[in-house]
């Protein structure tokens, strides 16, 4: 899997698994195969963007929230083990360079200084609430884009923390803007960074 940690399928058998308590039978269907068209070959981030558009009743809405929530715990269990069972030792050695870890914390902080300043304060709140849901450790008297706050998090968990800003961000600015800001800093830290294996982030 050289540009995705996991493949289409599971991603696709992931998010079955979050969505099943919710949609059942040719609902649940249509609804994959409509993420396998339309998001199946884009980063995990965009999945908010996917809550969204297939969310369209009211009593959807109200859980759409708790069915990101499951889909974002289904699909870390699975890269989990997808790390456990393919990557030997000598590329999670790499894993743990100074060039990821501060690929994480320069991602974090480029879409930091795209958020009002007004805002600042509410988004860093609402992030880590977010990250803590998903069962996450996190110093909590740490800003998002302070060091101590990423020295405490396992590197399991970096992509997990993106995905919580992006579904943040698109809650205070709409999805468009997200997309736009985090696929700017996206390219921003591919430059930066041409070492690190960005699918491991996002």
């Amino acid at each position: 899997m050289p540009n995705e940690l996991l493949t289409v399928m599971q991603k696709k058998q992931a998010i079955e698994r979050g969505l099943s308590h919710y949609l059942q039978g040719t609902v649940l269907e249509r609804v994959l195969s409509y993420w396998e068209q339309e998001y199946g070959d884009k980063p995990s981030f965009v999945l908010n963007r996917f809550m969204n558009d297939i969310c369209n009743t009211d009593e959807l809405r109200i859980h759409r929230k708790e069915m990101l929530k499951q889909v974002l715990c289904e699909m870390s269990a699975v890269e989990k083990q997808v790390l456990l069972d393919t990557q030997p030792k000598v590329q999670m050695e790499v894993l743990i360079s100074a060039d990821f870890a501060d690929a994480f914390f320069d991602l974090i902080n480029g879409v930091l200084q795209t958020v009002a300043r007004a805002d600042l304060n509410d988004f860093n709140a609402e992030v880590k609430n977010h990250v803590q849901a998903l069962g996450i450790a996190i110093e909590k008297s740490a800003n998002l884009n302070d060091a101590a706050f990423a020295e405490c998090l396992p590197l399991t968990s970096y992509a997990q923390v993106i995905t919580a800003s992006y579904e943040c961000y698109c809650e205070f600015y709409g999805p468009s803007k997200a997309d736009q800001v985090y696929a700017r800093v996206k390219m921003d830290i591919k430059n930066k960074y041409p070492s690190v294996d960005l699918h491991h982030l996002l």
